[in-house]
C-alpha cells in the first residue's frame, strides 16, 4: 500500500491521494490483528473542515485506528528517527508529512514552518503528539507545545483525542488472540483564532486537560 501510494502521488501530483491507501492498509491491519475498533465523539469533527489531532501515544496500532476514524487525508508529525527506516521515511515524506528533531528546538519550528506552507498549497488534516513519543506505562506524560503551535500558526482547530486499549493490545504476547477493543475517543474542538505564541502553553494546557476528561468518559 504504501509504495502505491508513492507511485500514485508522484503520476498525478496529487497528495490527497494519500487518503485512499493510508485507509485501506489501516483498514487491512485492523482486521488481521483482530482489533475491534470503537469510535466515539465523530459528532465534533465535520466533513469539510481539516484539524490538528492530538491524541495520547502508546502504541504503533495508534496510526491505523486514526487513519480510519478520522477518515481524511491526514499526515503526521513524526519523529526524526523514523527517517532511519528507508521505505517509511519515503511514504511519510512523499504523503505531506514532516519529521521533528525533538532535540533541536530550532529545527522542529522550521519543519513546523514547513508544513504550515504546504498545508496552504494542499490542505490536509495533521496529527501531532503531544507526549512527543510513545508512553511505555498506560499513562501520559508530560506534553510539549508542538499542536499549539502549529494550530497558532495554521488557524487550524485542536481536536483532543484519546486511544483507550491500544496499550494493552500492544504488550499483549500473542496480538491475534487479543480480544480488547481499541476505542478512538474524540473531543471538542479547541479553537486557537486570534491566539499569539505566547499562548501556547495554556492552549497546550488546554489540550492535556480535554485528553483526561476523555480517559475518564467525562465529555
Amino acid at each position: 500500500m504504501g509504495i502505491g501510494s508513492i507511485i500514485s502521488i508522484k503520476l498525478s501530483n496529487n497528495k490527497n491521494n494519500f487518503k485512499y491507501y493510508s485507509i485501506k492498509w489501516s483498514e487491512m491491519l485492523i482486521k488481521t490483528s483482530g482489533v475491534q475498533l470503537e469510535i466515539r465523539g465523530k459528532k465534533n469533527i465535520k466533513d469539510n473542515k481539516n484539524y490538528i489531532f492530538a491524541p495520547n501515544h502508546s502504541s504503533f496500532m495508534d496510526f491505523p485506528v486514526l487513519f480510519v476514524a478520522v477518515n481524511k487525508y491526514l499526515v503526521f508529525v513524526a519523529k526524526k528517527e523514523l527517517e532511519r527506516i528507508p521505505i517509511f521515511k519515503s511514504i511519510l515524506s512523499i504523503s505531506g508529512s514532516i519529521f521533528v528533531d525533538r532535540k533541536n528546538t530550532n529545527d522542529a519550528i522550521d519543519s513546523l514552518d514547513e508544513l504550515k506552507s504546504d498545508i496552504k498549497n494542499t490542505p490536509r488534516s495533521v496529527v501531532v503528539f503531544p507526549e512527543g513519543t510513545r508512553s511505555n506505562l498506560n499513562q501520559l506524560k508530560s506534553f510539549k507545545k508542538g499542536a499549539a503551535v502549529l494550530s497558532i500558526n495554521t488557524g487550524l482547530p485542536i481536536i483532543p483525542v484519546y486511544i483507550m486499549g491500544s496499550f494493552d493490545w500492544w504488550n499483549t504476547k500473542n496480538f491475534r488472540k487479543n480480544s480488547n477493543k481499541i476505542v478512538v475517543n474524540f473531543g471538542k474542538p479547541i479553537i486557537t483564532e486570534n491566539k499569539q505564541y505566547e499562548d501556547r502553553k495554556n492552549i497546550t494546557n488546554s489540550i492535556k486537560k480535554e485528553i483526561i476528561k476523555l480517559q475518564n468518559d467525562e465529555s
